[in-house]
């Protein structure tokens, strides 16, 4: 028979243990016995009971108060109280206060007893399978969070190694510098998370502030890198490059999130942006976000039509600009920053585009850059 089948009989009186063992071998029970809590709780160090059963009146410790001690021991175990003092209220206390599970009188019915064991037996079973399944969901649910986590580094990586890839591919065609993109990424986090965006949303933030201009890999080198204004036909085509570049990411599971701020980059808060003239909260956080970030970058830097600007004048024309070009909100959260944690962005990369971030070099219109 399995260990975990036998059961526990502890009485001070050997006659007694005697008598329970004999009566209940025969009935094909593996029992073991004890003189009190020291063996009882030595035999338990050795291994699982299914069933102890206890006399009541023991010297030093008694039958309840061995149950107390033995459940720290071997939870799963049913507890039997064996007593020749039957009386309701220790029967209600044994059952209500110390989870005895059955109160058994001396002397006892051999039949009756035998049954109540191998019940009870099945009953330790029960509880003792129930707690394996709980002791594997939990291991399972350890396991299944570890590789969640090892799941999200993975993806976490393919994500940076990806839009490296793209900020690569424009910046070997001539247009972008990562530079730049990384300074309006820092800004855009700095914005939002003063605007107390949480960690999630702050990555897709990032991303989408990174890969802004990543339709632009669709757009002809005789337009992109065109020295002199541009035609209508021509701005026609340059204006695709929020589609292209929402197309383009589109294929990405764990970039969608950055889609929606590459697509709608060039919306402005007045609705005369493009590519669908959104306006107000119908445009994304992020990328209304951005177009402050990316602004107060481009003011910075400087452009054939004007010279860069000091970070002092280049946030005073940003809060000019409140409430037409950018959400006012959003200006007034970057208003807020410290201009120390602004002007060491640019301190550590100090590069300066000489193309600009867009269009804005040839077609100025009143627009802060």
């Amino acid at each position: 028979m399995d260990h975990r089948g036998r059961v526990l009989f502890v009485d001070d009186d050997a006659p007694v243990r005697t008598a329970f063992a004999r009566s209940l071998r025969s009935f094909g029970l593996e029992v073991e016995l004890a003189d009190g809590f020291e063996r009882a709780a030595e035999l338990l160090e050795r291994g699982e009971y299914a069933v102890v059963a206890t006399d009541y009146r023991m010297p030093r410790v008694n039958g309840l108060e061995l149950v107390e001690r033995c459940r720290k021991r071997s939870p799963d175990t049913v507890y039997v109280l064996v007593s020749g003092e039957c009386d309701l209220g220790l029967a209600l206390e044994a059952v209500n206060a110390h989870s005895v599970s059955h109160v058994v009188c001396k002397p006892w019915d051999t039949d009756e007893l035998a049954a109540l064991l191998k019940r009870s037996i099945e009953s330790y079973w029960e509880k003792a399978g129930l707690r394996q399944v709980q002791m594997r969901i939990v291991e399972t649910t350890r396991k299944l969070a570890q590789r969640k986590t090892r799941l999200d580094e993975a993806m976490a990586a393919t994500e940076a190694n990806m839009s490296e890839i793209l900020l690569n591919s424009l910046e070997l065609r001539g247009h972008e510098d990562k530079g730049h993109c990384r300074r309006v990424a820092h800004y855009s986090v700095l914005i939002a998370r003063g605007m107390g965006v949480d960690e999630k949303e702050l990555k897709v933030i990032e991303q989408g502030a990174l890969l802004h201009d990543v339709g632009k890999i669709g757009i002809p080198d005789a337009i992109l890198l065109k020295p002199a204004p541009l035609s209508e036909e021509e701005w026609a085509i340059m204006r695709k490059h929020t589609h292209l570049g929402s197309r383009l990411l589109d294929g990405f599971e764990e970039l969608m999130g950055a889609r929606e701020i590459v697509s709608q980059h060039h919306e402005r808060w007045d609705g005369s942006g493009y590519p669908e003239a959104l306006g107000g909260d119908d445009i994304c956080l992020g990328a209304r976000i951005f177009a402050v970030a990316d602004a107060f970058e481009s003011l910075l830097s400087g452009r054939p039509y004007r010279e860069a600007l000091s970070a002092g004048a280049a946030r005073e024309e940003i809060i000019r600009c409140s409430g037409t070009y950018f959400d006012p909100n959003v200006v007034a959260c970057f208003a807020g920053i410290d201009p120390l944690e602004l002007t060491l962005v640019r301190k550590d990369d100090p590069g300066i585009m000489s193309k600009g971030s867009d269009e804005a070099e040839v077609e100025r219109g009143d627009a802060p850059l």
